[in-house]
């Protein structure tokens, strides 16, 4: 699946993202697509500023921090 078919996919279908954890620096969530797809998002924690992040958060509100 390609970064932007992704993209259409989150504003589509509206998934959630779950926070996993938080390691070294970086923040991890996931989201689960439909057929067992799953996109890992890191976000390093230097760039969330002063944004409230939460456990369970809209996936395209991530949407920045796609890896290629």
């Amino acid at each position: 699946m390609t970064k932007n078919e992704i993209k259409k996919k989150f504003y589509k279908d509206n998934p959630k993202a779950n926070l996993i954890q938080i390691f070294k620096g970086l923040c991890n969530y996931v989201v689960h697509l439909d057929n067992n797809f799953v996109i890992q998002i890191l976000i390093p924690l230097s760039e969330m500023g002063d944004a409230l992040f939460y456990p369970e958060m809209d996936a395209k509100l991530l949407i920045r921090w796609l890896q290629d």
